[in-house]
């Protein structure tokens, strides 16, 4: 069955185009400028009290890229198809990309092109390095030779890559046309992204973390670095893998890891007992491409690769803090080895498919775990190896590496300091600046996911939902409500929960057709809308449980949506719809931006943007908040500690009353209330019955 998709929205009185507009702006601007400045090092910026900071424009560049970027995926214009809106982000990005060409390529692409030609010229890279004097026939007169870097080491990159360079060398001898190849390539990978979220089910605006990060940016279409190659062909294996395409999945594999052998840590996580007999395409694929290169043996296609691994270490995270704390750059790369090897054997044992029913469907975690450890361990981690994970980001965002792609920024100075001392280092300030935000906040995410180890979430697909329909109150809005609700075919039942309305809700609900529970008991008492959700989640029967107000108008089909989403992902609790105000006005449009942003990178959703689980998880724990105010907020946090939860962006059109009450005052007071229990929560003090009273008693 084809999965639901959202079908575009009725235009709104506000939208989001004019900053959409400006972020696309900015974004393209900032591509231009840094294409026209030159080097990445070429400018430092003078910052006051601090001197001049090495590669400082670039770094400014990198972090406004960045901030535009995050403002891109909130403003994307709601009113779009997921096709309308995969369109516009293509368009934009090929155009970011065309803007930065111009932009000076890294070195590296004097030796991909050296050695397109020796492959080209039936001569093997493996076998001579490019200051030999075997081939200063060659180099002679080559615009490209006396710029290698390394120039005596030999080839350290996969056969497969090779060929694709000595094809090129044949076609057009230029940096250009490996930036080409690199350009298409990337965008390939963010038209495959783009196809895997559509296929799962979730909003195309999330392919906007990779398309306009800074790393996939400057690294791919500027300074050429060929990973992106890497990340075209692994989320070609993926798409495949979605679509039980075995054969095309393996051979896509085998040309992922024959671009980059770190590749072959994912492989495992695509292999299940009923695609086991298809592996030997990816085996193949793998190993074929080594037979014109073999004439010499074995050892000198891995002779470079293998020296680069335990002779050289520069701005790996865990690597730079054991040597700085030993003074032993050898057995940090040993050490780092043996951590490698036990977390790629920890993610193999917990995240494989082939022997976890729960990850059966889904091979993200495990390849996400393992590519992340592989740059965690590495002892040598330039900026441009993040792009290896960054498509698992834009499919499972996390706050952790996503600041990353921001602080790693502070990388340049090493750059700046190259390019005008002939120095390579990375001073230790600018390793903090880099590395500590990232551990910080993957600390948080680790300690999460840990205390989720024991909490039981069903790996069954879901097929059916609970709509919860709190009111009090209510006769003139619930009917209107009822009826866009059964609209979705996903939606099993309809349960109204009452909370002691005086003004027929109960009447109209049921002659709408609604369940009607009625729970009116005192604030004090378990009452107030928390009680009364509890109330309704003990009544419910669906796999799924969404929570929808009374005054809210779910007019796409969300549920369906969410049903899919769930089912794709075992190890998802649950998420929110999303909502947009039905009125006008530059503060509700400010107030949209910040709750989606709460929303998508916090994981707080509040209650009128829809909040939705499963239901068994939360029914045997007995986790609903039963509390008379923040029950949204409440409920958020303990979905947040029993499994992942994800935003869908949603359209919900929520009224704006409860903002509007008082303006501004009300407004900031429920931004305090918010802020309050969050911090009170995590002291052991929170007090919802207390901040109920002044809520409603507006003090």
């Amino acid at each position: 069955m084809k999965p639901p998709h959202p079908q575009s929205a009725p235009p709104l009185p506000r939208q989001a185009w004019p900053l959409f507009t400006v972020c696309a702006g900015i974004i393209l601007l900032l591509a231009i400028v840094a294409a026209r400045a030159g080097a990445p090092g070429l400018h430092g910026l003078r910052l006051p009290w601090l001197g001049t900071l090495p590669a400082g424009r670039f770094i400014a560049i990198w972090c406004g890229t960045w901030v535009a970027g995050l403002g891109l995926l909130l403003a994307l214009p709601r009113g779009l198809s997921p096709r309308q809106a995969g369109g516009l982000i293509l368009v934009l990005a090929l155009l970011c990309r065309l803007a930065l060409l111009p932009m000076p390529p890294s070195d590296d692409i004097n030796r991909y092109l050296w050695e397109g030609r020796l492959v080209a010229a039936q001569v093997n890279p493996y076998c001579y390095a490019p200051h030999d004097p075997a081939l200063s026939g060659l180099a002679a007169g080559d615009p490209y030779h006396a710029a290698i870097n390394h120039p005596d080491m030999s080839a350290a990159y996969p056969p497969v890559i090779l060929l694709i360079f000595a094809a090129i060398a044949q076609l057009w001898y230029h940096p250009m046309a490996i930036k080409l190849l690199i350009t298409a390539c990337d965008l390939g990978t963010i038209a495959l992204l783009l196809a895997l979220l559509r296929h799962r089910c979730l909003p195309p605006r999330w392919a906007i973390l990779y398309a306009f990060n800074p790393i996939t940016l400057f690294s791919f279409s500027g300074q050429a670095h060929y990973d992106a190659l890497q990340g075209l062909f692994l989320l070609g294996a993926l798409v495949c893998y979605d679509r039980r395409r075995w054969i095309g999945m393996f051979l896509l594999a085998g040309l992922a890891v024959q671009t980059k052998y770190v590749a072959v840590l994912a492989l495992p996580f695509l292999l299940r007992r009923d695609n086991l007999r298809y592996a030997p395409f990816a085996l193949a694929t793998m190993l074929l491409p080594y037979i014109p290169f073999s004439g010499e043996g074995v050892t000198p296609l891995f002779r470079s690769l293998v020296t680069f691994g335990d002779a050289y270490a520069f701005n790996g995270s865990v690597h730079g803090v054991v040597t700085g704390l030993t003074g032993s750059r050898p057995f940090a790369t040993t050490l780092c080895k043996l951590l490698l090897v036990g977390a790629i054997l920890f993610g193999w044992i917990r995240y494989a498919p082939l022997w976890s029913n729960r990850y059966r469907n889904n091979p993200l975690p495990g390849s996400c775990f393992v590519l992340g450890a592989a740059l965690l361990l590495s002892p040598t981690l330039h900026v441009w190896y993040l792009a290896w994970i960054l498509p698992f980001i834009a499919l499972r965002p996390s706050g952790a590496w996503l600041v990353l792609s921001l602080c790693a920024g502070a990388y340049f100075v090493t750059v700046g300091i190259d390019y005008h001392s002939g120095l390579w280092r990375l001073p230790r300030v600018a390793f903090i600046i880099e590395w500590l935000p990232f551990w910080m906040l993957l600390a948080v995410e680790a300690r999460r996911t840990w205390l989720r180890r024991r909490i039981p979430v069903a790996a069954a697909p879901v097929a059916s939902v609970s709509v919860i329909i709190p009111a009090r109150d209510e006769a003139d809005n619930i009917e209107a409500c009822i009826n866009a609700v059964r609209n979705d075919p996903a939606v099993h039942e309809i349960i109204v929960v009452d909370g002691g309305s005086r003004d027929g809700t109960v009447h109209v609900a049921t002659e709408a057709g609604a369940a009607v529970v009625v729970h009116d008991a005192p604030p004090a008492e378990g009452g107030g809308r928390g009680g009364q959700c509890a109330a309704g989640v003990r009544a419910a029967t669906g796999d799924v449980i969404a929570i929808v107000h009374a005054d809210a108008r779910v007019n796409t089909p969300f549920f369906s949506q969410s049903l899919h989403v769930l089912s794709q992902d075992a190890t998802l609790i649950g998420g929110a719809f999303g909502s947009v105000f039905t009125g006008t006005g530059v503060p509700l449009g400010l107030l949209e931006f910040a709750n989606d942003l709460r929303a998508a990178f916090l994981g707080i959703p509040f209650g009128d943007q829809v909040q939705f689980f499963r239901r068994d998880p939360i029914v045997q724990l007995d986790a609903y908040p039963a509390i008379p105010l923040m029950e949204d907020v409440e409920l958020a946090v303990r979905l947040r500690e029993l499994g992942r939860t994800t935003y869908l962006f949603g359209d919900v059109q929520a009224s704006a009353r409860a903002w509007q009450s008082g303006q501004l005052g009300r407004a900031v007071l429920i931004v305090r209330l918010v802020t309050g229990y969050l911090w009170h929560r995590r002291c052991g003090r929170a007090d919802p019955l207390a901040m109920y009273r002044r809520y409603y008693g507006g003090v």
